[in-house]
């Protein structure tokens, strides 16, 4: 659900940023592309200008009918207000912040008439958006572009959002507080041996849509399979049976008005964890609390995937597959190698990794995770959400860390 939480002079800001940042960089203006119908994973930057999310499905281009469905583009200049670009009649004009709003069923070439209409016919243009439009939306905004240059700059829009505004923060913390009601409905479900990893998934996931939780995946596997991130693919749960004794973990994410919560919980199945099975809860536990410890403003985000890693290190855990040997290590320490990540509309920076020296600030949210496990034992996943303030950081996620 989007719904009108800030008032116009919130979007306003954001377009002064904007149009600052094009200054700097030397763009006679902005150019932004975002992707709805249904998808949660490429609307942020428009719905973070305008408040727009584009509710008609994915279809692939079909010329002389339509050209980018399920796009929306925005061309934001210096002066006047932006001009948002759809394909569908019914967008919501009590809650987008632009009152210049044009449909047409092509939408790059519609944006094209746009810069030309407002005299910028051979100006040098940021492009934002690269990661939400598709190729073929890609290749027919070129070739209408004539003399326009379009530059790939799909950060400029993404590094504004990465401190969060008191509004937006309050947004997150509202998202994660529901977050934590799926979570431990998922969690206390999967306690009871013979239920299956469907119905677990089913108990959190029913409380974050009567709550307008756009729900992007829950992400999970149990018993013989709990090395695997994720062991059903599409979707990502089975109709496996819990046994007594079996690890099940989820990564569970949604978004409350456009803004994430996306945290990590395991349950053993039946409550008795082994001797084992417990070392690795406690270890994955403590390299957590390790990151939300250090986690503070001034410090690079290196230093808080640095504290992750020193624990899991020194339980001769190590957990992110930096070694090259995935052979025995869980899955996502092969697939992700960050212990963490900026959360807001999307998966934003800076991540979690050995090297990143960008600072974290006041304002910024956070996801600090692992999954860690011991061959012939399995293994976990655990993620806390934050919020850094000006000493430190608040903790969101306030279910227990595990459930046995």
């Amino acid at each position: 659900m989007i719904g009108d939480r800030f008032p116009k002079s919130e979007y306003e800001d954001r377009w002064a940023r904007v149009r600052a940042a094009c200054k700097e960089q030397g763009y006679d203006a902005v150019v932004v592309f975002s992707r709805g119908g249904a998808v949660v994973d490429s609307y942020a930057d428009i719905l973070y200008l305008v408040n727009h999310y584009h509710p008609f499905v994915f279809s692939n281009d079909f010329p002389n009918w339509w050209i980018g469905r399920a796009h929306a583009g925005l061309v934001l200049t210096m002066d006047d207000d932006p001009a948002l670009v759809v394909d569908v009649t019914d967008w919501r004009r009590d809650l987008v912040k632009t009152s210049d709003v044009r449909f047409d069923f092509d939408v790059p070439g519609t944006v094209v008439k746009v810069l030309h209409e407002r005299g910028l016919g051979k100006a040098r243009i940021a492009l934002v958006g690269g990661n939400a439009m598709t190729a073929s939306v890609y290749r027919f905004l070129l070739e209408a572009a004539g003399e326009i240059s379009f530059i790939n700059d799909d950060k400029l829009v993404e590094t504004l959002r990465i401190t969060k505004s008191p509004l937006e923060q309050q947004a997150i913390r509202e998202s994660v507080a529901i977050g934590n009601q799926v979570m431990e409905a998922m969690m206390t479900t999967a306690l009871e041996p013979g239920v299956t990893e469907a119905q677990c998934i089913t108990a959190g996931l029913s409380i974050a849509m009567e709550n307008c939780i756009a729900v992007y995946d829950a992400a999970c596997a149990s018993g013989p399979e709990s090395f695997h991130y994720s062991y059903g693919r599409l979707p990502s749960w089975t109709d496996r049976k819990l046994e007594a004794g079996d690890f099940f973990h989820v990564d569970t994410y949604g978004a409350l008005d456009g803004y994430l919560y996306d945290f990590s919980r395991t349950s053993v199945c039946g409550g008795k964890p082994t001797a084992d099975q417990q070392f690795i809860l406690d270890a994955a536990v403590e390299a957590v609390d390790a990151g939300v410890e250090t986690m503070r403003p001034g410090i690079p985000a290196k230093d808080v995937y640095h504290a992750v890693r020193n624990v899991l290190a020194g339980h001769d855990m190590i957990g992110d597959g930096l070694g090259g040997d995935y052979s025995n290590t869980p899955a996502l320490c092969g697939s992700f190698p960050a212990h963490g990540h900026a959360i807001g509309l999307f998966w934003d920076p800076p991540w979690l990794l050995p090297d990143e020296e960008m600072l974290i600030e006041p304002g910024m949210a956070f996801g600090i995770e692992l999954m860690a496990g011991r061959p012939g034992v399995g293994a976990v996943k655990c993620e806390q959400n934050v919020i850094v303030t000006e000493t430190g950081c608040d903790l969101l996620t306030t279910i227990p860390k595990y459930f046995v």
